[in-house]
């Protein structure tokens, strides 16, 4: 038996189906629970108590058709609906589904499928799929995607990976990130089905980077270079495909993100004055990597006027201190992509990549003026060693542990550099080597 507020009821019922328990009863309770008072959250409870216990005790079969019915009632209003019918059992290999050789016919059909992000897709034809393929094994696991637990075999991994416009070279990175994400380190189950605006990112690393012409440099997490946008997006076609995370549905996200569409990028190594993260992390500096972070989109750093390295540090602290970002009183990492031109600066100066991180970590602080008397009774149950003072007289620091800060360079010429905190402590940064 499972609980869960109205908006929420579709999740409950897909995660029940990946668990393989479709007639799994749930109790469903108005949304939201954040803004109730005590006594109307005791209200619900209370008025809950005689369905938890039919949900504990009744016939199963007559549970699940009234829940079939509460389904219909409650979202009616959603899109995809056949997230909740035949899906959840489809085979392992792709299905062949057979169409008009028409691309707006196929685009339609998709669409209305709830298969693709919104953008054209390119059809994936079997003739593009083992073109794709090559040598690899299309019944081969690569994990089960999140929350719908669906079977990232590489054959359905492939079909996205065509749809979203990847050429053969880029199938490796693609396999190597949905292994990444389907670690449970990872905690995809979580960063699919929040309601946080957080997505996957991939870092690309290696001499792969340059073969495939990875951006790195000027726009590294915009849009204008192949292979980071059809990586990205085919990284986002399998969570959504393969995930069931379709907005509204499973992927809950209250605002969303244009990041969500494609987010891939590499480190700027020629202009790094310090270790790559892959160099630091120990790793071989002849394979290629790709690093899986459940991040919020990039956030700008604009310091024109620092003349020093730790005036440049001072402000890139003040744009990670947030109180509004999950890091702040979840903990966990967080990313800091310094430019290039702000790396020069902070190295001439002497910092090491380990002391940029200890200095923010020092100075990313949350005025006590900004600090709500709720965030500070959450702080005070969670992560009371960020509070400087009684109650955070002196303020909060957003992150307390230097090794929590991934530091990386990436960008062009510019005073500008970007943060993007993360999910918070219940998401890890996963790396996986690709094989090509």
């Amino acid at each position: 038996m499972a609980i869960c507020t109205d908006e929420f009821f579709a999740l409950a019922k897909a995660e029940a189906h990946g668990w393989g328990l479709p007639g799994l009863p749930i109790v469903v309770v108005p949304h939201p629970l954040a803004r109730r008072n005590d006594e109307e959250c005791e209200r619900f409870a209370a008025d809950s108590i005689e369905e938890i216990a039919s949900a504990l005790t009744g016939d199963a079969v007559e549970l699940e058709a009234a829940y079939r019915d509460k389904r219909i009632e409650t979202r009616g209003r959603l899109r995809h609906r056949s997230l909740f019918e035949s899906d959840f059992n489809a085979p392992d290999a792709p299905e062949i589904i057979r169409v008009p050789d028409r691309l707006d016919t196929v685009n339609r059909l998709f669409y209305q499928r709830g298969w693709t992000d919104g953008l054209p897709i390119i059809p994936p034809t079997p003739e593009r799929c083992r073109a794709l393929l090559g040598d690899l094994d299309p019944g081969k696991l690569l994990g089960l995607v999140e929350p719908r637990l669906g079977r990232a075999t590489i054959g359905k991994v492939v079909a996205n990976a065509a749809m979203a416009g990847c050429r053969p070279e880029h199938v490796p990175v693609v396999v190597a990130a949905t292994r990444a994400m389907c670690d449970p380190r990872f905690n995809l189950k979580a960063i699919q089905s929040t309601t946080h605006p957080c997505t996957v990112m991939c870092l690309v690393g290696g001499p792969i980077s340059e073969e495939l012409d990875l951006n790195a440099s000027y726009n590294a997490m915009g849009q204008g270079q192949q292979a980071n946008a059809v990586i990205g997006r085919a990284v986002r076609l399998i969570l959504t495909n393969i995930g069931g995370a379709a907005p509204g549905v499973l992927d809950r996200s209250t605002m969303g993100s244009p990041a969500k569409y494609s987010f891939c990028f590499a480190e700027n190594a020629e202009a790094n004055p310090w270790q790559t993260l892959h160099a630091e992390l120990g790793l071989d500096d002849d394979a290629s990597y790709v690093t899986v972070f459940g991040a919020e989109g990039p956030h700008n750093v604009n310091d024109h006027h620092g003349r020093t390295g730790e005036e440049i540090l001072l402000t890139i602290a003040g744009t990670l201190a947030s109180p509004g970002a999950n890091n702040f009183y979840l903990g966990g990492q967080a990313v800091v992509v310094i430019g290039p031109e702000h790396a020069e600066v902070i190295a001439r100066d002497g910092f090491s990549k380990a002391d940029v991180k200890r200095y923010l970590s020092e100075r990313a602080i949350i005025p006590r003026s900004l600090l709500s008397e709720a965030s500070i009774d959450l702080l005070e149950a969670r992560l009371p060693h960020h509070l400087l003072g009684p109650r955070g007289r002196d303020g909060a620091r957003f992150i307390s542990d230097p090794d929590n800060l991934i530091v990386l360079v990436a960008g062009g010429a510019g005073r500008h550099s970007a943060v993007m905190p993360t999910f918070g402590r219940s998401t890890e940064a996963v790396t996986q080597r690709i094989h090509a």
